[in-house]
């Protein structure tokens, strides 16, 4: 007869107070182990919570901005159908052409409109990081989570890890996840600006302190200990083995994803024309592929310390 499994009393405990129960990986994943410095360790215990500092005058002159370009179109548009003497270009689709320049103009009124009532709103936003979590978002109504319900995923060999979204611009996004519930978890997708409403803040004026506030507490936090992919750190800006500024890696990343494109734009200036497009879309994939595999490759050979997957730990005696 089989014996059923009892929960231990330290399981039961932390059931009651809501924390995460320890996931064993689900992969065998060869990572890199690094010691965090016992010097950064005590440096991020001694300088407490941790709060983002908004850059109010840049996110008005960016409003303003946009507004005065909003309103330069809508007077240039207005002046151009006044000033306008010679109607015969027009004439039989009159409706048309007043329908399309009344959508226009309503079009601009409602950005201007949007514009001009964000000024009320800039600066509220924040971002708030401490030994228990992490706060962000709106001030009246901010998003949170606890660094004990960070967790492992269940499928992949990394935990931590940046990803790039063509909907938000330039903008790389951090990617971890939080238990949610007894059999369901959540993606965490922040911004690597650390903001996510730019009409209410552009940018946090402290972000490099605030980004690397992060990494390190969720090194150091969760366990089970996360496992990070390198590229987290090359898109931050941070050295993982030190935690000082690593600024060179992010440019020589971007140079050689340029570089990599030199291949597809070949393919579009001396492909013979006419050719049969299946031809072309197999040249075009494997231009892709030499454009990657050689921006891999040159990576790989001028940052070898910079590939595969980091684990944390903490120096024996060392905070938190």
């Amino acid at each position: 007869m089989a014996r059923k499994h009892r929960k231990s009393p330290s399981a039961a405990a932390d059931a009651v107070r809501g924390i995460a129960p320890a996931r064993a990986p689900s992969h065998a994943v060869a990572s890199r182990v690094l010691k965090v410095p016992a010097h950064v360790l005590e440096a991020l215990v001694q300088g407490g919570p941790l709060e983002g500092v908004p850059d109010v005058t840049t996110t008005r002159l960016l409003l303003g901005g946009l507004a005065a370009l909003f309103a330069l179109i809508a007077l240039s548009l207005g002046a151009a159908v006044v000033l306008q003497d010679d109607w015969s270009n027009v004439r039989g689709n009159e409706a048309i052409v007043a329908l399309a320049v009344l959508a226009l103009l309503a079009g601009l009124g409602g950005g201007l409109w949007y514009l001009l009532r964000q000024f009320a709103r800039v600066g509220q936003g924040s971002i708030r990081i401490d030994a228990q979590g992490m706060r962000w978002g709106d001030t009246a109504l901010p998003q949170a989570v606890a660094w004990r319900a960070v967790c492992r995923v269940d499928a992949g060999l990394q935990d931590v890890r940046t990803e790039f979204v063509s909907s938000d611009a330039i903008v790389k996004r951090l990617v971890f996840q939080r238990v949610a519930g007894a059999s369901k978890d959540t993606e965490i997708r922040l911004p690597l600006a650390l903001t996510i409403d730019i009409g209410r803040v552009t940018r946090f004026r402290n972000r490099a302190a605030l980004l690397r506030a992060l990494l390190l507490r969720l090194a150091t936090e969760p366990r089970p200990r996360l496992r990070f992919a390198a590229e987290v750190f090359i898109d931050a800006g941070i050295d993982p083995e030190t935690w000082e500024p690593m600024l060179a890696p992010r440019r020589w990343m971007w140079l050689s994803s340029l570089a990599a494109l030199l291949p597809v734009l070949a393919v579009f200036l001396f492909w013979p024309l006419g050719e049969h497009v299946g031809w072309t879309v197999v040249a075009l994939v494997l231009a892709m592929v030499v454009g990657a595999g050689a921006m891999g490759w040159f990576m790989h050979q001028r940052y070898p310390g910079l590939q595969g997957v980091f684990e944390f730990e903490t120096p024996p005696g060392s905070a938190p």
